[in-house]
């Protein structure tokens, strides 16, 4: 029998590839046998014949070319080379079966982390909603929210710093995708002592208004500016925020008026929200994703979740 050397690093890069499946196996066959100290005893635990157990150990220690065991009729005891082996391949086995377990945990949607970037309209109105529902469903599943303006959106998936996005369609580029959701309407917002908040109401009477609008990378903001344009209106802007809320905010405390989509209403008293029953205040929502990468199962489910989402 071969002497073995005083160190040996155990390392399955020194078994080629072709036969590494077999090798996790008789891996296994050796652990077995080590820890029944008996070749009969352990081939009944693994279900094959002494014989082929026998054949596996062998073809292990050619392959690593050292003996891992010393047999006798009565006894098997480890080599110094097995004992030298013996802890890297249980850590070995034991990472091998975590990966399992983490593999088919995050399949069946126990654990896992799910980052969505998505408007701020959406975060600070009908999102909440669906991701109790969602948590109350998948609770080992964490959310993470980052509420952003369109343009930072698209940016974030198409970086891959989120799993996907929550935005409009428009001005998404090459290599994202858009799947839609809802649709939201851009409604007028005034005071409650505001004379537009009786009577008919129309785009036109918003001519030279002193509006509140949103920042200047905004989607509504884009949104607002085209339809003026189209209109022929003059778009007076008397202060600008931000967060929806703050525009809401300045709304209440009669600094202007403004255009925000329905979903920002935050049901607070002061405020009319006056419907514009008019073309060019849509627009459409939904989920956006790289083209190329497919999601994970959790962020999968998250999506299917989504799909019940109202405002």
């Amino acid at each position: 029998m071969r002497r073995a050397r005083c160190k040996l690093q155990f390392n399955p890069r020194h078994i080629r590839k072709n036969k590494m499946k077999n090798a996790l196996q008789h891996i296994r066959a050796f652990l077995t046998v080590a820890q029944r100290g008996n070749f009969a005893r352990a081939a009944d635990d693994l279900h094959l014949s002494p014989s082929a157990l026998t054949v596996q150990i062998r073809q292990l220690e050619g392959w690593l070319g050292v003996a891992l065991l010393e047999r006798s009729p009565r006894h098997v005891a480890l080599t110094a080379a097995g004992r030298e082996a013996l802890p890297a391949m249980e850590k070995l086995l034991l990472d091998l079966g975590n990966i399992v377990n983490a593999s088919q945990d995050l399949a069946a949607i126990r654990r896992g982390v799910v980052t969505v970037a998505a408007l701020p309209s959406l975060c600070a109105g009908a999102l909440p909603e669906r991701l109790a529902v969602f948590r109350q469903g998948f609770p080992g599943i964490e959310v993470r929210l980052r509420d952003l303006v369109a343009e930072r959106i698209t940016e974030r998936v198409r970086d891959g710093d989120v799993d996907f996005g929550l935005g409009v369609r428009a001005g998404l580029g090459h290599g994202l995708a858009f799947a839609p959701l809802l649709h939201d309407r851009l409604c007028l917002f005034v005071p409650t002592d505001h004379p537009l908040a009786r009577g008919e109401v129309s785009l036109g009477d918003l001519d030279g208004q002193p509006m509140i609008l949103t920042g200047r990378d905004s989607s509504v903001r884009a949104q607002i500016e085209q339809v003026f344009r189209d209109r022929g209106l003059a778009l007076r802007a008397a202060m600008e925020a931000n967060y929806m809320s703050t525009v809401l905010a300045l709304v209440r405390n009669g600094l202007g008026i403004a255009l925000l989509p329905e979903s920002a209403d935050d049901g607070e008293q002061r405020l009319v929200r006056r419907q514009l029953d008019e073309p060019g205040l849509e627009r459409e929502l939904g989920v956006i994703t790289r083209s190329e990468s497919s999601l994970s199962p959790a962020a999968l489910r998250l999506v299917e979740c989504l799909k019940g989402i109202r405002l």
